[in-house]
């Protein structure tokens, strides 16, 4: 099977059974492959040009398909156990990454990649956060790959990022440098059109391939009836208040020790556990009274937007610097292009050090009492002893519970 979208030629056939209408891709003529197709061809949902289409009928084009994702799935119910719940959130994410390789493959609208990239970060924060509900030899062969895949999207992301913020910087200059800085654009360009080839050929290569038709396998497949991994059969709002719960007080534990010394990969360690925090908030949502998780949904986007803003000054500042020994060796760059990139630098320094210095003020109002509470009524798993503290009980008001032990 090859990827939604490849260039190159494909043929979609539609079947229909009694209730759902089902789209199969394939990279070679109908007729080499076998009359029952593999469970993995399948794709949930489709729209646009192929759901108008009759059913059986075939065409074959050179232009790219577009297909949506499938509608939402049913929220998780609390007792659903943890790896049928959790291979449901993995399948609709599979489904987001597939809906945006042709955009990617186009790089016509670069929110494509950007689609691409969240349903990529997704699925590697769920494989590495939902702990426990699928066999570790499971997660070792797939967490790797999805690593790959996030690792060969970020250089054409970046870019892509600087590109469209460059009028931006170019503007907080002043104006007899603005035109001087025009060169960083075409070397951005450069850049940009290299790193969205290669991942053009990663996309068409064999492994994306084979990632996204095993993984696929994977996910459609039914779960077993007696499971080896730990938690698969443990109910997944106890593991969502466990993992959750854990990850508040590691996103707490880090930004206390915050200070102004702290190194900047600090604050981008930081940066990582909020996002994975706010993956676990959001696969979850749904287990949880709306209006009691939405305020702590909202505070962890605030601080989430400070720290986005301190690590795309901190990355940018670490490109352009890498830029300017570029520019330097390049005799076709003119003196006034690399001090305007020099001003440029410190424009950025200056604006890192304003975040920097203000970190407290985003960080306090997420650790405030008021917050923990919040978290701690909702999330707090019960202990394994005669007092405890449940999730969805009142903060601070201990619940008794018999210890079975005795």
């Amino acid at each position: 099977m090859g990827p939604v979208g490849a260039l190159f030629k494909w043929q979609v056939s539609l079947a229909k059974s009694a209730d759902k209408k089902y789209a199969y891709y394939f990279d070679k003529p109908l007729a080499d492959y076998p009359a029952n197709m593999p469970e993995f061809t399948l794709v949930t949902a489709v729209s646009g040009n192929i759901s108008a289409m009759s059913d059986e009928q075939s065409v074959e084009t050179n232009a790219p398909i577009a297909v949506s994702p499938a509608p939402d799935v049913v929220a998780p119910a609390p007792a659903q156990r943890g790896d049928v719940a959790t291979k449901a959130i993995l399948l609709r994410l599979l489904d987001e990454l597939v809906a945006n390789e042709v955009g990617v493959l186009q790089n016509e609208d670069p929110e494509h990649l950007h689609d691409f990239r969240i349903a990529v970060r997704r699925t590697r924060s769920a494989l590495g956060q939902i702990k426990g509900v699928f066999p570790d030899r499971t997660v070792q062969r797939f967490a790797p790959r999805f690593a790959w895949l996030g690792k060969i999207t970020s250089p054409p992301r970046d870019f892509d990022v600087y590109l469209i913020g460059f009028d931006e910087l170019k503007a907080g200059l002043a104006e007899h440098f603005r035109d001087s800085i025009e060169p960083l654009r075409g070397f951005l360009e450069n850049h940009c059109d290299f790193a969205h080839g290669e991942l053009t050929r990663q996309i068409h290569s064999a492994r994306y391939r084979a990632l996204l038709a095993d993984w696929r396998k994977f996910l459609l497949a039914n779960c077993p009836k007696n499971p080896q991994a730990p938690n698969a059969l443990m109910p997944i709002k106890q593991i969502a208040d466990k993992r959750i719960w854990k990850l508040f007080r590691r996103v707490l534990k880090q930004g206390r020790g915050i200070c102004k010394d702290t190194p900047a990969e600090n604050i981008h360690e930081l940066r990582k556990t909020c996002k994975k925090l706010r993956y676990l908030l959001e696969f979850f949502r749904d287990l949880y009274p709306a209006e009691g998780i939405d305020k702590p949904i909202k505070k962890l986007k605030k601080l989430q937007n400070y720290l986005g803003d301190f690590q795309d000054v901190h990355a940018r500042i670490a490109m352009l610097r890498g830029i300017s020994h570029e520019m330097r060796k390049n005799t076709t760059v003119h003196t006034d292009a690399l001090l305007a990139l020099g001003v440029l630098l410190a424009n950025l320094d200056n604006r890192q050090s304003g975040l920097r210095k203000a970190f407290s003020d985003h960080f306090r109002p997420f650790a405030h009492a008021r917050n923990r509470e919040r978290f701690r009524g909702l999330f707090k798993p019960c202990l394994a002893d005669n007092t405890v503290e449940c999730a969805g009980s009142p903060a601070g008001d201990p619940v008794a519970v018999k210890n079975r032990s005795h």
